[in-house]
């Protein structure tokens, strides 16, 4: 990659949690009503989330629960993409207006009566606020995947739903999922050192990115969203087949020499095929 194209991608700004989304989504080939479909919630819904206009949602402890979900159903790690939620985006919170007065007094009693039923209703507000947060942030979706019964449903269309992961595209039967595409850390003082008859790939992130790899025999090695200034180092036998989204600002040597992504490059995701 020439200077000036370096110079190029390190300018770009970082992905936010919208833009993380939907370039896992545009990689795997899912269209928006298959997501809004699985997620049960209307397409406006996930553009919204996509372009990150949170402003057409509901509050702040909704949209973290939309995001995991949509994350979990792509099969990505949801956590640097709470991350960048957290840095990039300005969440609306929902607001809590006293009724107004009707003209009916209250019957007051003592000041100390006025004072008790205000803090049980601050204290009724909390334990509902708290609840929320349990059920969005601390209680994994993933256990509710594995309950048999029906699904699910609901009436309210901003109530975040069990996610439902899409079909997978099988080829044919294939043997449990190789482990080497897990990350290896890669020491500058030596090279790791490659498995007989295997080919290594090694990318370095200058951002964001989602990559998905497969192998001769068509089995997925490695697939996952990778945080900026990580390096990943995955091994197995060609040709592979590879995804690279957010591709400009991914680096990428095949058996010690560069490859440039950008040939093979549309709409910020590259797919090619290393022999």
């Amino acid at each position: 990659m020439s200077e000036l194209e370096l110079h190029a991608s390190e300018t770009q700004a970082e992905p936010g949690p919208g833009a993380m989304l939907r370039m896992a989504r545009e990689a795997r080939g899912t269209t928006i009503a298959e997501v809004a479909a699985a997620l049960k919630l209307s397409p406006r819904q996930i553009e919204a989330i996509e372009s990150e206009d949170f402003s057409r949602l509901a509050g702040a402890t909704f949209i973290r629960g939309f995001i995991r979900n949509y994350a979990k159903l792509l099969r990505i790690d949801a956590g640097p993409v709470l991350a960048a939620l957290a840095e990039n985006a300005a969440l609306p919170h929902a607001e809590l207006n006293a009724p107004m007065d009707v003209g009916v007094k209250m019957p007051t009693g003592s000041g100390r009566h006025g004072k008790g039923l205000l803090g049980a209703t601050l204290l009724a507000l909390l334990m509902l606020a708290l609840a929320l947060v349990l059920f969005f942030d601390v209680i994994d979706v993933g256990m509710f995947l594995k309950l048999q019964g029906s699904p699910m449903t609901s009436t309210q269309e901003g109530q975040p739903q069990v996610v439902q992961p899409l079909p997978q595209p099988v080829a044919s039967p294939s043997p449990p999922m190789e482990t080497s595409g897990e990350e290896k850390p890669v020491d500058s003082s030596e090279k790791p050192v490659v498995k007989p008859g295997a080919h290594q790939l090694i990318f370095t992130f200058d951002g964001s990115s989602w990559v998905e790899v497969k192998d001769a025999a068509g089995r997925t090695i490695f697939s996952q969203m990778n945080a900026k200034g990580t390096t990943q180092v995955v091994e197995g036998r060609p040709p592979f087949q590879l995804v690279v989204g957010n591709a400009s600002l991914v680096r990428l040597q095949y058996n010690d020499q560069p490859v440039d992504l950008m040939p093979h490059t549309r709409v910020e995701v590259a797919r090619l095929t290393l022999d």
